[in-house]
């Protein structure tokens, strides 16, 4: 059994394992990044979405103002900054085993969406079900099914 050491300063005891102690934290790799700008597209300049929503850089809108300008450094900053929540939830909420491409997939999935929509999907319900085959299935009907539209699907 592997305990931490008591104490404010804990440290866990020799002989146990690091991933034991510690799980990994998955994050979007530099393809899983790739994607999602090959999705949304760089947009220098605060556009418009169809449903009004202003966005510049690749997707971000949280700053999004008329009239604003970005770089494409300033924008992957940006949307590095907009994934940090996401991957927060894929790590605190699926616990299914995931290889790089189906993280970045579903990174870029919930990034199309949002973490609200996502959060009531029937991808999130089938991943905490264990039933990865039909996550895969619920993820690949969603643009069909979605209302509003999603642009970047």
């Amino acid at each position: 059994m592997l305990r931490p050491a008591q104490g404010e300063n804990a440290r866990f005891e020799l002989g146990q394992s690091v991933s034991a102690a510690a799980p990994q934290r998955r994050k979007v790799s530099r393809e899983g990044l790739l994607l999602i700008k090959s999705f949304e597209g760089f947009r220098p300049r605060t556009v418009l979405r169809r449903d009004g929503t202003p966005v510049i850089g690749y997707g971000h809108s949280r700053s999004a103002r008329p009239g604003a300008v970005v770089s494409e450094a300033e924008a992957e900053l940006l949307l590095q900054y907009d994934l940090m929540p996401i991957v927060a939830l894929l790590n605190e909420r699926v616990r299914l085993p995931l290889n790089q491409h189906q993280f970045d997939a579903l990174a870029s999935f919930i990034f199309s969406i949002g973490l609200e929509r996502f959060q009531t999907s029937d991808v999130l319900e089938k991943l905490d079900a264990d039933a990865l085959p039909e996550a895969a299935d619920a993820l690949s009907a969603w643009p069909e099914r979605a209302s509003p539209p999603v642009d970047a699907l």
